[in-house]
């Protein structure tokens, strides 16, 4: 079922504000209506110079409501981070101006006793670090898929991934490096919503 599923995966990706290190991404099996759904998680990863630092992440996504087996599907969503003051100031130390990169996790989608994970590739675009201040960005983004001919009818329930991987890029003695992220509390609640497959 996985590889039928992502058999026409395609990916197109917005970003906006300054980038750095995230975690959790989205993708459900998509039709209309959609629900919007926003879900507030925290997450921790090890930064070079200043440690294990906390990461916040607003996701939000238009969940639909319904899909049909046999479908292709998108699912629009964003991610609103703010990685802390800690982050801004020690890319300010070393004299990061801008970075960029690219962020890696994954949608569990569960229905019935099937589950299937949904990588997901975001990029961050080069984007300024601020004079002051927490590290923030918004990435906004769009993933497209096909539902397999053969998913069972039911109830699809969609949920973010526990961890993610970034990559990023300074322009400071920094040069690049990846950040990975779980989830902090590991106990959070990561369901996006359900989608009715027929």
């Amino acid at each position: 079922m996985t590889e039928t599923l992502m058999r026409k995966t395609t990916r197109r990706f917005r970003g906006i504000g300054v980038a750095a290190l995230l975690a959790g991404a989205i993708a459900v099996v998509s039709a209309a209506p959609a629900a919007a759904a926003e879900k507030t998680l925290t997450y921790r990863g090890g930064f070079p110079l200043i440690g294990d630092q906390q990461v916040t992440v607003v996701v939000k996504a238009d969940i639909p409501a319904t899909a049909t087996a046999g479908s292709t599907v998108s699912v629009p969503f964003s991610l609103d981070v703010d990685a802390g003051q800690t982050a801004g100031d020690g890319l300010r130390l070393v004299g990061a101006t801008k970075l960029s990169g690219t962020i890696k996790s994954q949608v569990n989608v569960a229905i019935g006793d099937q589950s299937v994970a949904i990588p997901v590739e975001l990029p961050i675009p080069e984007t300024p670090v601020p004079a002051e201040g927490s590290l923030k960005f918004t990435a906004l983004g769009q993933v497209d898929f096909t539902v397999p001919a053969g998913t069972p009818a039911g109830e699809a329930t969609s949920g973010v991934d526990a961890a993610a991987t970034t990559h990023v890029i300074t322009d400071s003695g920094l040069g690049e490096f990846d950040v990975a992220l779980t989830l902090d509390p590991p106990g959070q609640d990561v369901t996006l919503g359900t989608t009715t497959v027929s």
